[in-house]
């Protein structure tokens, strides 16, 4: 097995650390790999510390890491790797479809997801695919992930909602549904002073600097007009001014 050390980078390939905690998988996949003219296997290991050292001191287009549910820390894992490699790609090497594992594994910057009985062809286009900064998830994976990471912003959203007084939740669910701060006051009975006011704190709760970022941020939470009326998109960029 080599190590980084024992192998120059061509400029013409694509250049690949392979960490797998398996040293039967992680020479197998370099045997695989090195006969290549298009990949250039830099280093192949099961410690940290040689796939690190590779990744810091030389150039490393593309990881290829063995992940795995039990104990994977990811975001810990790739954090120092990245910051020392800020245009590394990372590919995960795993035959999990846990969707805990793969959505931390798209958080922490994996963007391709390969099993271990892969085809080398289907694995040489994952792995120049990320290098050039694309996303390679079996799709069957990636749908679900996604379901998930859109359900999560739906809470963070619902979450930042929860910070609104009822009254600023009414006022907002009146921006949502087109009305003019002139005619929420009218509505709620209260002056538009008052309005203004409510609607400056719910911007701050918020963390947003219009209504139209208000609005978008309540549609996205769920949160819809009172009864009876529209969606207010145009009269919600008025009152944005």
């Amino acid at each position: 097995m080599r190590s980084s050390s024992d192998v120059r980078p061509s400029s013409e390939s694509l250049t690949v650390a392979i960490r797998h905690p398996m040293w039967t998988w992680a020479d197998s996949l370099e045997r695989m790999l090195s006969p290549r003219r298009d990949i250039q296997v830099v280093t192949a290991h099961t410690a940290d510390s040689w796939v690190r050292h590779a990744v810091v001191n030389k150039r490393v287009d593309v990881l290829l890491m063995h992940v795995d549910p039990p104990g994977t820390i990811l975001h810990t894992e790739l954090a120092e790797l990245m910051a020392a490699s800020p245009g590394l790609g990372v590919v995960a090497m795993s035959e999990s479809r846990d969707q805990g594992l793969l959505r931390d594994a798209v958080r922490a910057g994996v963007r391709g997801w390969v099993e271990p009985t892969t085809a080398l062809e289907h694995l040489v286009r994952v792995l120049h695919g990320v290098a050039r900064g694309e996303t390679w998830f079996p799709p069957a994976l990636m749908s679900s992930v996604l379901d998930a990471l859109l359900h999560e912003e739906a809470l963070e959203d619902d979450s930042a909602l929860c910070a609104l007084s009822m009254r600023e939740r009414e006022v907002l669910a009146c921006l949502v549904g087109g009305l003019s701060r002139q005619e929420i006051a009218v509505k709620l009975s209260i002056s538009p002073h008052t309005i203004r006011t409510h609607i400056n704190n719910l911007l701050r709760k918020l963390d947003v600097h219009t209504t139209l970022a208000a609005v978008s941020i309540a549609r996205q939470a769920g949160l819809g007009a009172p009864v009876g009326m529209g969606d207010g998109r145009r009269t919600a960029e008025q009152t944005s001014a």
